[in-house]
């Protein structure tokens, strides 16, 4: 995870355009799980695009990552971390809230990571775990990024949130697809929707990009996410 080149082409305008998508999802998160602003720990903040939209809200945010390149987030509090390797916890501030998007399946020891959400929370604090469903990507997309080491199902993600000793842990599927959280009753259209041989962009070899709308349906009809809302 920390090889220069990888995380160059992950975090790279071609591999992840530039979107609306963090701000949507980081106004939903607000509205639905956090419920206030105050502090949070982006855990996995890649180029910064959800520490800007925290930050938009109102929160206080603070990112970590393994890149390098997060030294060029001077706006924000930074550090990079080895999250495979370091120790936590990771700074002496600990948080209100914490967020980890796509972090988790690429460690080979997963404990050790998400006991250092659970140290670097407040009493009372809350975080939202995210990773890839397998149940949902096992036959072919959860390898679209080669790093990715272990795979999780609602059960085992429970347990392992509950192993690192957070309460309250309740782990849902969750679509990537804004019109599915205004309109929920879509939800089995997306379903019939994901059942189709559709071809989609970086999985599939097709002639339009990864940010067509058509693409971006596609993909996340199929390529189901596993939210975790826990507290401490």
């Amino acid at each position: 995870m920390n090889d220069k080149k990888y995380l160059e082409y992950t975090y790279s305008d071609t591999a992840a355009p530039p979107s609306e998508y963090p701000k949507l999802f980081a106004k939903w998160l607000l509205d639905t799980v956090y419920n206030n602003v105050s502090t949070i720990g982006d855990f996995g903040c890649g180029r910064g695009d959800y520490l800007k939209e925290f930050q938009r809200l109102g929160f206080t945010p603070h990112g970590f990552d393994i890149s390098p390149n997060i030294s060029m987030l001077s706006d924000f509090n930074v550090k990079q971390i080895d999250f495979a390797n370091d120790k936590a916890p990771y700074t002496k501030e600990k948080f209100d809230f914490i967020f980890s998007k796509s972090v988790v399946e690429h460690l080979r020891e997963p404990s050790t990571y998400l006991t250092a959400i659970h140290k670097s929370l407040k009493d009372g604090g809350k975080a939202v775990v995210m990773t890839p469903s397998w149940k949902h990507t096992h036959w072919g997309p959860f390898y679209i990024d080669h790093t990715h080491v272990t795979p999780f199902t609602k059960h085992s993600l429970k347990a392992a949130l509950e192993m690192a000793e957070f309460k309250n842990v309740s782990v849902q599927y969750f679509y990537q697809l804004p019109i599915l959280w205004k309109y929920s009753w879509l939800t089995p259209a997306v379903q019939l929707l994901a059942k189709l041989p559709l071809p989609f962009a970086p999985y599939n070899d097709v002639p339009w990009s990864v940010s067509n709308s058509t693409n971006k349906l596609i993909r996340f009809s199929k390529e189901v996410m596993l939210m975790a809302v826990v507290e401490k």
